[in-house]
């Protein structure tokens, strides 16, 4: 359900590994050769699907180890003790929830040999270039485990879930986030919550002008942080190689391809959700009544060390309560227990792993039907001329006689659900007549052409399955919505379109604006700016920075739920703002929307909720940062004999962390001229745009 109450609690992904199984040898029996191409992206591989994690974790850490260790500190519970009270929110949570002890207890019996081989040597690759770098400052934090490892991988789910405010109310720990910790990216989930978007789009050869099957890869994340996309290509004598876009510390490929196919992924908003309305004794305040009896809550107390004030600690108490449904919040409105699907899974690695080893549609659905991804859509295409979109969920079997959008009754434990929906029954749409898959978080049932598109009323209403349209959603359907054929060109015109649609909640918003009178001459001169707006967020257009402004915080407020601002007033704040530090009203794009990389500061086209998403914060000048949106973007190709053509573009370089490094902004002019780089994901031209080679671990 989509909880309307103050203390909603929601979470996609659960993981960890098991605290007795670490791998920290010095002299670690893996070895991995790291090739690096001309912009530094490593293409790592190994003997065994082991030796290859162990390269990739060593090359991940050369670029990114700053990164790496603040997901540590989340998996260790350790995040008051670097953030304060604020970092105690997280904390709270994976203690609250038992995360590491379900793991110990499941990773036994849940995780696949071959996956746990995996992490063991990904982890002891992370060992080994800490072992050889601990003068970093990074003592503290060596040797890294496998509990470590996954349940940091774990975590990143989090940044999707937009539990941390539950949390944060539930603990009565209110956050004060400063511009600069949001324009770092991964200290707080708000930059996340900006960004609860993605595109993929797929053709196959209906749709293609030269019979090509193409897919776009354009998961939006924040631009920095441990959430922020690193693109790297792993292979190994085993048969996996994959190349995409990774968090880091994660040792598994989250979009990109190999060989035979690809997908991307976007959030989606299925209910996972439920909260169980609880009547507590009113003679004993920790019973509940359930099937006509008093049971007993589950108390749990939770020590939450937290840094107050430089070396000052303090450890603080936290009672976590819980009854058979599940988590227990006391709200203003009573109490409610929550459930949410993935409570008890951990085998996320394995599919993670299956998805990336997949040679064919048969196989990628098998390792989908899993379930132990509880959510996402994916948009997926292979050489042989496949498309798909999967809606996918893990929502639970319900009793569709109740309606889950509300608190239902804790009393009845008949409605404690413990089964998910099985696969057959989530929406899946395969090889339209019309050639074309999208998504753009929309409704999964306006995906395609309208003869072509899944029926709502064949699925369950209790899945929750989202209704909304974005602008993305709305222009990328009058893109492809005709009997036009796309070539290469198109896809990728397509995929940096900047425009919105006149049919988006955004215009309809601003129409608030343009159809009112205004008699103030400086009011009318503005309204006259927005009147003459084409809705493009082209780097020459004049109303851009008038027409973004007031759309900013109708789309915060549309993510978030909750009723948009009140348009003339935002129209007015904005007029201040701009001519304060514009001098005018009507400043060219190119003046206020900036990519920003070290010293370099280049203008961005795009725009919020534009197929070229940019999110931008303000900054003293009255300029925007970009922060969050389009990061990596993958475009592949497959032509009718199985002829693979890949191109990738970061939004940075190779090198996250490492200023002096040619690769820390070596990708931004193409990335803000919309152009792509080759992935030399082919042996051959990978060496003849070789960088450098070395192979792991160094002989003495």
């Amino acid at each position: 359900m989509q909880l309307n109450i103050k203390y909603a609690l929601a979470i996609f992904l659960l993981c960890g590994f098991n605290i007795n199984l670490i791998s920290s040898e010095i002299n670690p029996q893996y070895s991995a050769t790291i090739t690096r191409d001309i912009f530094g992206v490593p293409h790592v591989h190994g003997a065994t699907d082991a030796d290859a994690a162990f390269g990739l974790a060593y090359a991940q850490a050369d670029d990114d180890i700053t990164n790496i260790l603040t997901t540590i500190d989340l998996a260790r519970a350790g995040s008051g003790l670097k953030n304060g009270r604020d970092g105690a929110v997280t904390d709270y949570l994976i203690k609250a929830l038992g995360i590491r002890e379900l793991v110990e207890e499941r990773y036994e019996e849940d995780l696949s040999q071959e996956v746990q081989a995996v992490l063991k040597g990904f982890v002891a690759g992370l060992n080994y270039w800490m072992s050889l770098n601990l003068d970093r400052n990074i003592k503290d934090y060596y040797p890294v485990n496998e509990i470590d490892l996954v349940s940091s991988f774990a975590i990143q789910g989090l940044f999707f879930s937009g539990i941390d405010g539950a949390i944060k109310d539930l603990m009565d720990t209110p956050k004060e986030v400063s511009a600069a910790e949001l324009d770092k990216g991964g200290e707080s989930l708000q930059v996340a919550s900006l960004v609860a978007g993605s595109n993929a789009f797929a053709l196959n050869s209906n749709k293609t002008t030269d019979g090509k099957t193409r897919l776009i890869i354009n998961s939006h994340q924040p631009l920095d942080g441990p959430v922020a996309w690193y693109e790297a290509h792993i292979s190994s004598d085993e048969g996996w190689n994959m190349m995409g876009g990774l968090f880091p510390g994660a040792p598994f490929v989250f979009v990109g391809f190999n060989q035979n196919l690809g997908w991307g992924m976007t959030v989606n908003g299925p209910d996972l959700t439920d909260a169980f309305k609880l009547k507590i004794n009113p003679d004993n305040e920790n019973q509940y009544l359930l099937d006509g009896k008093w049971e007993d809550f589950n108390i749990k107390n939770i020590k939450l060390p937290v840094k107050i004030f430089g070396p000052i600690r303090w450890t603080f108490n936290r009672e976590a309560k819980f009854s058979k449904h599940g988590l227990v919040l006391e709200t203003d409105s009573g109490s409610y227990s929550l459930k949410f699907a993935g409570m008890k899974e951990i085998r996320q690695a394995d599919q993670w792993f299956a998805m990336n080893k997949a040679r064919n549609k048969e196989e990628w659905l098998e390792a989908m039907k899993m379930r132990a991804i509880t959510s996402f859509n994916a948009v997926y295409a292979d050489k042989e001329d496949n498309i798909m979109l999967l809606h996918n969920t893990a929502g639970p079997i319900r009793n569709e006689a109740y309606d889950w959008a509300l608190p239902v009754d804790g009393t009845n434990s008949e409605l404690i659900w413990d089964e998910i929906t099985p696969f057959n029954e989530i929406p899946l749409l395969v090889n339209p007549k019309s050639g074309w898959i999208v998504s753009a978080n929309q409704d999964p049932f306006r995906a395609s052409a309208i003869a072509d598109n899944l029926k709502r009323s064949d699925y369950s209403p209790t899945l929750g399955i989202e209704t909304k349209m974005t602008n993305r959603a709305y222009r990328v359907i009058e893109i492809f919505d005709n009997d036009k054929k796309f070539d290469e060109k198109d896809l990728l015109d397509a995929k940096f379109d900047n425009e919105y649609s006149k049919e988006s909640r955004s215009v309809k918003y601003l129409k608030n604006i343009l159809e009112k009178e205004y008699e103030d001459e400086e009011l009318k001169q503005a309204q006259s700016v927005l009147n003459a707006w084409d809705l493009k967020t082209d780097n020459n257009n004049r109303s851009a920075a008038l027409g973004v402004c007031v759309l900013q915080e109708e789309w915060i407020s549309f993510m978030s739920r909750i009723v948009a601002p009140n348009a003339d007033e935002m129209f007015k704040n904005c007029i201040d703002m701009i001519k304060g530090s514009f001098d005018r009203v009507d400043p060219l794009w190119s003046e206020v929307n900036f990519l920003v990389r070290g010293d370099l500061a280049l203008p961005i086209q795009g725009g919020p909720d534009t197929l070229r998403a940019v999110y931008g914060r303000p900054q003293d000048d009255g300029t925007l940062k970009a922060v969050a949106g389009d990061g990596l973007v993958v475009a592949l190709a497959w032509d009718s004999l199985g002829n693979q053509e890949s191109q990738s573009i970061h939004q940075y370089g190779s090198a996250t962390q490492d200023a002096s490094s040619k690769h820390y902004g070596d990708q931004v002019q193409l990335f803000v001229d919309e152009k792509m780089k080759p992935t030399f994901f082919d042996k051959v031209e990978l060496k003849k745009n070789t960088e450098s080679v070395i192979t792991v671990p160094f002989k003495k």
